[in-house]
């Protein structure tokens, strides 16, 4: 898996995403109604990163920031730089960075390497902050034909006091799916996802720890 310095232009690029709604995947007019949407979720990784040291600050974990066309509880495809649609049988629990922060919260705290972790709404006062960018967050490739899953996270460390940045990184990974069945496109999601989580999760601990001296007086 490549990792990338600055995400910058990748952002950029997928700013001018356009939708496109009509035909494709999102189902067609007239006819009996379809069947509803199936949920679905991705899992936390079962297993932490090896080599974890624990650490003794606390953090919050903001939203992530997207762009517009993934800013949704529904799967997207990419067809192209600025070309998108959506699976029509299946969605995400809930929209993609929500669904990504609660992720990420949850595998810090199943790390055992931090003890408090949160996100912006439950009133902590951290010693850091960690700020994501998500994108891209799709499956790429022809319809009917098993895409590749792209997901990544441009990643910004924040020291509380002082709004000090003190890192930045991205993180991507791809992953090609078995099959162009929605539940096995799923599950290369999940597993993308690992993959960034696996690499997210010991960065932003290391980060913090070289300038971590304990808790002001």
């Amino acid at each position: 898996m490549k990792t990338i310095r600055s995400g910058a232009s990748r952002r950029e690029a997928l700013r001018g995403a356009v939708l496109i709604g009509l035909g494709g995947l999102t189902g067609c007019v007239g006819g009996s109604s379809p069947p509803p949407p199936r949920k679905f979720y991705l899992s936390v990784p079962s297993e932490p990163p090896p080599g974890l040291t624990p650490v003794d600050w606390s953090l919050v974990v903001e939203p992530p920031q997207t762009i517009p066309a993934l800013n949704t509880n529904r799967i997207a495809q990419a067809f192209g730089s600025n070309e998108f649609d959506y699976y029509a049988e299946g969605e995400w629990g809930d929209r993609a960075p929500a669904m990504v922060q609660a992720l990420i919260i949850r595998s810090f705290q199943t790390s055992g390497a931090i003890d408090v972790v949160a996100n912006e709404r439950q009133r902590l006062r951290p010693d850091f902050m960690l700020n994501t960018s998500l994108a891209p967050f799709f499956a790429r490739g022809a319809l009917g034909e098993p895409p590749a899953v792209l997901v990544g996270l441009d990643a910004q460390l924040v020291q509380a006091r002082g709004r000090e940045t003190i890192g930045t990184r991205s993180f991507d990974a791809s992953v090609q799916a078995a099959s162009a069945d929605l539940t096995a496109i799923v599950a290369a999601f999940d597993d993308a996802t690992h993959q960034v989580l696996g690499e997210l999760i010991p960065w932003t601990l290391t980060t913090g720890d070289t300038v971590w001296a304990g808790p002001s007086s």
